[in-house]
């Protein structure tokens, strides 16, 4: 299975199986993070560029949150 996302600076991000539990998360074609599927794809929502100012707006809030 093959999930690429353009990152930033037209930056490829892709989730790529290795077996039946494993999945690694490459960025330009660079391993950057093996684990499971679920692990990757939330990495690729981090990685991945955004325009949702609430999605933004949310992740700042967890952080002022976790910060306490």
């Amino acid at each position: 299975m093959k999930a690429r996302k353009p990152g930033a600076a037209g930056s490829e991000i892709a989730v790529q199986r290795l077996d039946e539990k494993r999945y690694a998360l490459t960025v330009h074609g660079i391993v950057r993070y093996v684990g499971t599927r679920e692990e990757c794809e939330r990495r690729v929502a981090i990685l991945a560029p955004k325009n949702d100012r609430a999605t933004q707006d949310e992740a700042l809030a967890r952080l002022g949150r976790s910060m306490r």
